[in-house]
């Protein structure tokens, strides 16, 4: 191929951004620079730091062309106006022509259902799938797991329903975006994996069953419905016990310095630990949960019963972020498979690893929890949804926060007087719990406040904070997901860092003492979620 090039037999080259390491391909392309007509970047948001999907080999990118003299264009369905000037800085245009055309898709109407437990969550996604308006509907789930309880449970309802994630098998995968381009499926439930080249003209329904971690990726996903024009639904089933599952994947997805640096040592001096097991299925998974239990001694964790989706501080590091640690340290040289034992080495300095930012992890980290957080707001936003989104875009036909769509849920709702508010019951519960977080000035997190809440906690030199046992008959894990409610309507923040501390902002300052009312900021109490216990046999 590079010969090809350097005699110019090409007129089109697609190439990957992971070439740009090649030092002989960009070589090439610095012999040919005065034949080039024009360089063009797709999914230019993976440029920025600052996108919901960079990636790193997408940074090389100025570097290596800047030099080039070559005409240059980068194109991005998903950028806020931060990520577009950062694309632009890192690509070295100077003064560049910037086309922004509207994001407004008007065909999709945005909704929003509150949701109990998994039962419900279930339920509701069949009626969903069987009630679409013709055509075929998109689910998309965040998880491998979720995604194939979901298509169960599709089946199950007599659904002609697929599964699609990075965890298949190449043809099975393959197979399933076959059938279902063809008209084959009702429903095809699916990763993040699943989306990019698919253009399919008639999905007449995206659900998201779980909820995404940024308003970039939900407004793509969603955008991959009603191509054709006609009308389609974008559904988000919410609980916001959801949102912990998200936490939960970024602190995996972005392991601490800590993590990286204590499994490097690890296997540094306890080689034999890297060894992978020969003809075991799941090796990778036996590896990795080796090295978690190693970490975990030498760091001191201890596991913590229970399940659920628990912090590295809480528990040690969990499985999957001993497999991002092991996928990032490769990544820049400092890990390596050696047949079959994964050791700890040296980049070498021919190799042109990209050099490890522990810093800029972190900075990611941070990122993606704002992001979280905008779309926790999205789904309690009390006004015109496509208002929120599209602002969030930059998009300045849409920056008047009085703006109405008039076709998503909540806007439908208040034009038809069916907008609802909170009972007493309710708003004395919002604004007992704030008065308790303010009285605690920002020292505990979550679990604490809720124990305090409920009356759990009886250490006596709690006695006389304002707002204990002000929730009493509440289950702790309720009232986390009020906690949670009301940091999507900015009534508290959350600290971050190994131990988050949880405080009151400014308007929940006002909202506990009676100058705002919580009907006016969309909050949503949390779904109680009844139990039903099966009677046990004699014979059990």
């Amino acid at each position: 191929m590079l010969e090809g090039i350097r005699e110019g037999r090409f007129t089109l080259v697609y190439v990957a951004p992971e070439r740009f390491r090649s030092p002989r391909f960009v070589e090439a392309l610095h012999a040919i620079a005065g034949k080039l007509a024009l360089i063009a970047i797709d999914e230019a948001h993976c440029i920025s730091e600052w996108g919901h999907d960079f990636r790193p080999d997408y940074r090389r990118l100025g570097e290596a062309i800047r030099d080039l003299g070559v005409r240059m264009a980068a194109f991005t369905a998903t950028a806020t106006p931060e990520v577009r000037k950062d694309i632009a800085v890192q690509l070295g245009m100077e003064h560049p022509q910037l086309h922004v055309h509207g994001f407004d898709r008007p065909n999709i109407r945005y909704e929003v259902i509150q949701c109990g437990g998994p039962d419900d969550k279930s339920k509701r996604l069949v009626d969903l799938v069987r009630t679409r308006e013709g055509g075929v509907a998109l689910v998309y789930a965040a998880t491998r797991k979720n995604a194939e309880k979901h298509a169960q449970d599709l089946k199950r309802a007599g659904m002609r329903a697929r599964v699609y994630h990075a965890g298949l098998e190449d043809a099975v995968r393959e197979t399933a975006q076959d059938v279902f381009m063809s008209g084959q499926l009702d429903v095809i439930v699916a990763t993040n994996a699943f989306g990019m080249g698919v253009d399919k003209s008639d999905i007449r329904l995206v659900v998201h069953a779980d909820i995404p971690r940024s308003p970039e990726a939900y407004y793509q996903e969603a955008g991959r419905g009603g191509r054709d024009g006609k009308p389609t639904r974008c559904v988000l089933l919410f609980n916001h016990g959801d949102v912990r599952l998200q936490e939960f994947l970024i602190e995996a997805s972005f392991p601490s310095a800590e993590l990286l640096r204590a499994m490097w040592k690890l296997l540094r001096d306890r080689p034999e630990l890297g060894k992978r097991a020969r003809g075991v299925g799941d090796a990778d998974e036996e590896l990795e949960d080796r090295l978690k239990r190693s970490l975990g001694a030498v760091t001191g964790a201890a596991s913590t019963p229970g399940g659920g989706y628990r912090s590295a501080s809480q528990s040690g590091p969990s499985g999957a972020a001993i497999g991002s640690a092991i996928r990032i340290l490769e990544r820049h040289g400092m890990l390596q498979w050696q047949q079959d034992r994964l050791t700890a080495t040296r980049p070498d300095a021919a190799s042109n690893m990209p050099p490890l930012d522990v810093a800029s992890l972190s900075r990611r980290a941070d990122l993606e929890r704002n992001k979280l957080k905008t779309m926790v707001g999205y789904a309690y936003h009390p006004r015109c949804r496509r208002q929120y989104v599209l602002e969030y875009f930059g998009d300045r036909d849409w920056a008047s926060r009085e703006r109405q769509c008039g076709a998503c849920d909540t806007c439908e709702a208040v034009l038809s007087g069916q907008s609802t508010g909170l009972g007493k019951t309710e708003v004395d519960a919002i604004r007992a719990l704030l008065l308790l977080v303010g009285g605690l000035g920002g020292r505990f997190g979550r679990t604490r406040i809720a124990a305090l809440a409920t009356g759990a906690e009886t250490d006596p030199k709690y006695e006389d904070v304002t707002g204990r046992g002000s929730l009493r008959g509440w289950q702790d894990r309720r009232v986390m997901d009020l906690l949670r409610a009301l940091e999507g309507s900015g009534l508290v923040e959350t600290s971050r860092g190994e131990y988050p501390t949880i405080a009151a902002t400014r308007k929940g300052d006002q909202v506990a003492a009676g100058h705002l009312d919580p009907n006016d900021l969309g909050i949503q109490m949390p779904t109680v979620v009844k139990r039903v216990r099966k009677p046990r046999s004699k014979f059990s």
